[in-house]
């Protein structure tokens, strides 16, 4: 045979073999494999039979709960400072309720609202607890985390938080308290007289279980941009002031937390803000010099938030700040040492127009005729040189009016002489007024002269329309004239003895498309008739088409009693209006 036959032959042989022993040995592994299987199984017999995964079902077990509270079962609405009180119903497949750890969480409700501080609130199987949360939507949350196998299960509940009865819109009286010799406040749920309100008293300490210090004298409302839902409440005593939660005012923050240093001496005047844009300015006067702040969506979630120093000058401020809210940040003031004014910037702290510190030289000359600036025949009218005390100011058209009017009440060293200033608040001035000033004589203007309370509309046509001012238990209504031809008339005559103690307009601080009808046409008026018998009083009195009262002391729109001795009295209106 060939050498390559036996070649091929062996070839041949050597293969099968090959292809043989491969496949007993594949066929001895596979048997190896099966037998280890078996015997794993074996030996773990038992220890593999199936189970059914624990079901759990949760609700509310709305026979335990209240129902005013929950509006469904999965939606609650409650007041701040209420209680609120959860029970849940579980239905499972394989263990009990007390197999699990529970946790109780409020977050928020959507990405534009922030966490709130107060995240965990219990963590028993049955919730019972106080929700002292600021007004706003939020998601209540419940995590039952099984003991046995660590799994976690979750259940949400809508809850709105709105203001309690008294920490929403009404008038805030503060009084002083013969017992306590400390001052406290009431609050009325009213917000023109149209409807009757309720009375809630001693608001203050009922929250904060203390009274507001002796003394304290102001009470103020601060409005932010109203999509930030945010207010501030301040109080202001000697030596010092108070900040509290205008929902509940519960106490925030002291007057040292104001200011990164505290001032050396602290005698507040004046705490507001201009403007509705999400950066609007907060201002406030302290022994007669302004700080102010810069308040916005964000700055107010990041305190604190501090007023800058006080802008020192040449000057010595009235209690009075003129603005608008189309440019919050230009503050009209008046140097009550000097008898002028001034225009401060605030977003860079600096003089409008930009001239230096001089006294009765912070606007451009006066460019009118002299004619105009005469004692008792002009009417005009010098930034630089107004020559007497300014006594009050208040606008007279809503601030939301792009540089609306205000009214400005000047009153000389001997208060024999009183005048009236109307002019449109601006940005910028030439300083050339030929008119604006109104002489209010004493013979047409009964007790002007001696008049301690103003209080002005924002309704009338102007420049003119009327004002009110208190003459001893009289409110008189002045109509306002050229030069000297304003004429003044009782409106309202109050028991002998009488005390008027706060005269103010409703202004409601709302957004022009929320105005109500009666926004500027309402008089509120606090008395002290303790002299002939009839205690604190507050009244309300409409106002007609032309600026008149309505009614009388004896027939008001509305009226309510049982205060102590007032102090102060402004309102507030409701969140997000």
């Amino acid at each position: 045979m060939p050498i390559t036959s036996l070649y091929k032959l062996d070839h041949q042989i050597i293969s099968d073999h090959m292809k043989h022993m491969k496949k007993n040995i594949k066929l001895f592994l596979t048997s190896i494999l099966i037998t280890l299987l078996m015997m794993g199984c074996y030996k773990d017999k038992g220890n593999y039979e199936y189970q059914d995964p624990n079901v759990v079902n949760i609700a509310v077990d709305l026979d335990q709960v209240d129902r005013n509270v929950f509006i469904t079962a999965d939606s609650i609405d409650l007041n701040q400072n209420d209680s609120l009180k959860v029970k849940l119903k579980l239905s499972q497949t394989i263990g009990t309720a007390s197999g699990f750890d529970y946790q109780w969480m409020v977050t928020q409700a959507e990405a534009s609202i922030g966490n709130p501080g107060q995240f965990v609130i219990g963590n028993t199987e049955e919730l019972k607890t106080k929700i002292t949360l600021g007004p706003n939507l939020y998601r209540l949350v419940v995590q039952l985390k099984d003991k046995k196998t660590g799994v976690s299960l979750y259940k949400h509940f809508a809850m709105n938080v709105s203001a309690a009865p008294w920490g929403n819109e009404g008038w805030l009286v503060l009084q002083e308290e013969a017992a306590s010799d400390a001052s406290d406040l009431s609050v009325i749920t009213t917000r023109d007289g149209a409807q009757k309100g309720k009375v809630y008293h001693n608001v203050y300490s009922a929250f904060n279980q203390h009274k507001l210090p002796k003394g304290t004298y102001k009470v103020n409302v601060v409005n932010y941009a109203t999509p930030m839902r945010i207010q501030k409440v301040s109080f202001f005593y000697p030596n010092g002031g108070l900040e509290v939660r205008s929902t509940d005012f519960a106490d925030s923050a002291k007057a040292e937390n104001w200011y990164v240093a505290k001032p050396g001496i602290i005698n507040f005047q004046l705490n507001s803000a201009a403007g509705v844009a999400a950066g609007g300015w907060e201002y406030l006067i302290n022994n007669h010099q302004i700080s102010y702040r810069q308040v916005s969506a964000v700055s107010i979630k990041l305190p604190p938030l501090y007023f800058n120093p006080p802008f020192f000058g040449s000057f010595s401020l009235s209690p009075f700040v003129i603005n608008s809210s189309n440019s919050d940040g230009y503050f009209t003031l008046y140097d009550q040492a000097n008898h002028c004014f001034l225009m401060l910037r605030a977003d860079n702290g600096t003089f409008v127009p930009s001239l230096p510190d001089v006294p009765n030289k912070h606007f451009a000359n006066y460019t009118g005729t002299a004619a105009n600036l005469h004692p008792t025949t002009g009417s005009g009218f010098d930034l630089n040189n107004m020559k007497h005390n300014l006594i009050y100011a208040e606008n007279v058209e809503p601030l939301s009016t792009s540089n609306g009017y205000w009214n400005t009440f000047f009153r000389n060293n001997n208060s024999d002489s009183t005048y009236l200033v109307q002019f449109p608040r601006g940005i910028a001035y030439l300083n050339n007024f030929k008119t604006g000033r109104y002489f209010l004589k004493e013979s047409s203007c009964p007790g002007i002269n001696t008049a301690s309370l103003f209080a002005c509309p924002t309704y009338l046509p102007l420049p003119g329309g009327a004002f009110y001012y208190v003459n001893k238990n009289s409110v008189y209504t002045c109509k306002v004239n050229t030069l000297s031809g304003s004429s003044a008339a009782p409106g309202l005559t109050f028991p002998s003895g009488t005390l008027i103690k706060v005269m103010k307009i409703f202004k409601s601080g709302y957004v022009p498309a929320s105005f109500p009808s009666t926004e500027g046409k309402v008089l509120v008026i606090a008395t002290d008739e303790s002299a002939s018998g009839g205690g604190h009083k507050v009244y309300f009195f409409n106002l007609n088409s032309t600026g008149d009262i309505i009614g009388s002391a004896a027939n008001p729109a509305d009226l309510y009693t049982g205060f102590e001795k007032i102090t102060d009295v402004a309102f507030k209106k409701a969140l997000g209006r």
